[in-house]
């Protein structure tokens, strides 16, 4: 191996040694679905793959030690299912989980939700007190998705948000009308793909108002 080639690599790795610090999971060949009313109420679901990416660094270093591996995947399962809305999480090796996730409710005049988790967050439903409810995905640093393709890690799915909502912003790869609702879809082809961005304002729901 050529010595820019090496330096290359090492840099690609230490990005991503950088990158396990700040996220914790990615999503890759997944299929994603968010109905939410102009009231709030919402409907989100995950079908996909999500990489530990800790893990995935590891496998890289040659420090995933073989007698110690069963052990350390099981671990990342118990964390994945921790959060109740993981319906399913099937180890397919090497840090990469396929994951069904369903979350609903109605959302409150200041909350946030998200898929995993709060402190491992991929995306976020945020209410303000404003009646604005934003959705927005975690996006990587260019440096840290250039890290991830050269390691050879995919980004690679599709999500849509279907609404009848008065959506003020939002970074859409298409939208398409459905009767009364509007679908907005986001096709995400590598981790340098923007990532999906929306803001709604909130209509007052007179047979439900909000505490």
């Amino acid at each position: 191996m050529r010595g820019g080639t090496v330096r290359r690599a090492l840099s690609a790795l230490a990005a991503v040694a950088v990158l396990t610090l700040t996220s914790c999971y990615a999503p890759d060949n997944f299929t994603s679905e968010l109905r939410l009313s102009r009231y709030g109420d919402y409907d989100l679901t995950f079908d996909g793959d999500l990489l530990y990416l800790p893990i995935l660094y590891d496998y890289q270093q040659g420090k995933v030690d073989p007698a110690d591996e069963a052990r350390r995947l099981n671990e990342i399962r118990k964390d994945l299912i921790r959060d109740s809305a993981v319906k399913s999480a099937v180890s397919e090796g090497k840090g990469r989980f396929r994951v069904h996730y369903e979350r609903m409710g109605r959302m409150g005049r200041d909350q946030l939700t998200a898929i995993l988790r709060r402190d491992a967050r991929i995306l976020m439903i945020k209410s303000e007190p404003d009646n604005r409810i934003i959705i927005s995905a975690n996006s990587l640093r260019p440096t840290d998705a250039d890290a991830m393709t050269e390691a050879g890690y995919t980004m690679h799915g599709s999500f849509r948000i279907t609404t009848d909502a008065n959506v003020v912003s939002n970074n859409a790869t298409e939208v398409r009308p459905f009767g009364q609702y509007k679908v907005y879809i986001w096709n995400i082809e590598n981790a340098l793909s923007p990532m999906p961005y929306l803001v709604m304002i909130r209509d007052p729901d007179p047979e439900r108002p909000l505490p």
